[in-house]
């Protein structure tokens, strides 16, 4: 799943009823009990942590300016948390609150792509590529959630949630052979904001604090009116100073949101090691992944894992948790994982990608004798069976024919399985990956 960190300054915008019963006139009021506040906390940070991601990333980039990777993900890459090797990412962070913007998309022809346009909650409301629009092109105009104009005919208007948007493009590549023409769709994909200032993003403080957190918080919320379906726990994380008009936190708050801050953050990494809907030893993502509606707890676990994911209908991210023994996945051992003739069903491609997990939550490719973060459906060099399917070994120590070997740590690692433009047996959970077969 994928995800940056980059820049942000905003205007206030008038606050929507929701945001208002999140705030607080004057000094925030402590919970009712300690109990009760270590809770709010709590959920105060899951559901806001979002959007302190994208404030984070706000200060690393300039607004309304299209920045290119230019190079495929490798282990050096620790801009974006479980990164792909399959596409190269340009990511833009958007700014509406003076007037729309303008984006040109050149014809991309049979190469898969996809223009993920993400509000300031992470979620995906539009999504321009292979499967919505085909590979011709065209011209978008993007526009905040109080736009009122027109716009010239042919032109694609695209209405945003919220006045901040994170653009996030998705090209795919054949390798680095495939660099140059993959850097000339990049160059020409132009946004042109309508004739209004770039505004200057609000610091965030480095290494932050609970109170810095609900600083950041707060002003991203003034700025992005939550929905009204966001109302009830707007009330509830109002008692803990979290809301638009929010006032500074009282010094019992300022030290309770200081002494729970890294902890929340660890009952959240703790969260991620629990996982769900397992077949088979594989974990499936829920349906709600990129459009989380109310799932504030897994809108947190992506941001935190795999920071702007894309929708279920664009892409299936499934990892495996358990071998065929139900004995979790560990460095230590050999695993063999046997994908038959057309499997899994993707209509853009697969790969599966290996990651080792750090401290702070998370997932980074390693490097290994081979440089291979990933296989799929377009690693040169793999062998597959007679029938068409294909055994992959998945270890640390080279085997004796590398040909199909996915490296992996020696520790604790993650493999990711992302299928593009996945089937209608994968999104209706009529196709399983196989087990992994341990081989020691």
């Amino acid at each position: 799943m994928p995800l940056f960190r980059m820049p942000k300054a905003w205007k206030h915008f008038l606050a929507s009823a929701a945001c208002l019963l999140a705030a607080q006139a004057g000094t925030a009021v402590a919970a009712t009990s300690e109990d009760e506040s270590v809770a709010t906390i709590d959920l105060a940070y899951r559901y806001a942590l979002p959007l302190y991601e994208v404030a984070r990333a706000q200060t690393r980039q300039p607004f309304n300016t299209l920045v290119h990777l230019r190079n495929l993900s490798d282990h050096t890459t620790r801009l974006i948390t479980t990164p792909n090797n399959d596409t190269l990412y340009s990511s833009a962070l958007l700014d509406l609150t003076g007037g729309p913007i303008a984006v040109q998309v050149p014809a991309f022809g049979e190469r898969y792509y996809s223009l993920a346009f993400i509000d300031a909650y992470t979620n995906n409301f539009a999504i321009v590529g292979t499967r919505t629009a085909g590979g011709a092109g065209g011209r978008i105009l993007l526009v905040g959630p109080g736009w009122r104009g027109t716009a010239s005919p042919g032109v694609q208007v695209i209405r945003a949630p919220t006045p901040q948007v994170w653009l996030l493009v998705r090209i795919l590549i054949d390798g680095p052979q495939d660099l140059a023409a993959v850097h000339g769709l990049q160059d020409a994909i132009v946004l042109t904001p309508q004739g209004h200032e770039t505004p200057q993003p609000v610091a965030v403080p480095q290494p932050a604090t609970g109170e810095s957190f609900v600083e950041v918080v707060n002003h991203a919320l003034a700025v992005n009116p939550p929905p009204p379906a966001d109302a009830a726990i707007l009330a509830r994380i109002a008692q803990v100073g979290v809301g638009a008009g929010a006032g500074p936190l009282s010094p019992a708050l300022r030290e309770a949101w200081n002494r729970e801050f890294p902890l929340a953050r660890q009952a959240l990494i703790k969260a991620t090691e629990k996982p769900a809907n397992v077949v088979d030893g594989w974990s499936y993502s829920s349906p709600a992944i990129g459009d989380f509606g109310t799932d504030y707890t897994l809108r947190a676990v992506v941001a935190l894992r795999g920071l702007l994911a894309l929708p279920q209908v664009e892409a299936i991210y499934t990892v495996p948790v358990l071998d065929a023994a139900g004995a979790p996945l560990s460095g230590a051992h050999r695993y063999r994982l046997h994908l038959p003739a057309g499997a899994p069903p993707a209509r853009a491609f697969w790969s599966l990608s290996a990651y080792e997990a750090v401290a702070d939550g998370g997932l980074y490719f390693a490097d290994n004798p081979l440089h291979r973060y990933s296989v799929g459906d377009r690693t040169p060099g793999v062998v597959r069976n007679a029938d068409g399917s294909l055994d992959l070994l998945i270890q640390h120590d080279p085997p004796a024919d590398r040909a199909n070997w996915l490296p992996v740590v020696a520790g604790r690692f993650v493999l990711v399985l992302r299928a593009y433009l996945p089937g209608a047996d994968l999104q209706e959970g009529r196709f399983h990956y196989p087990p992994l077969e341990r081989l020691d």
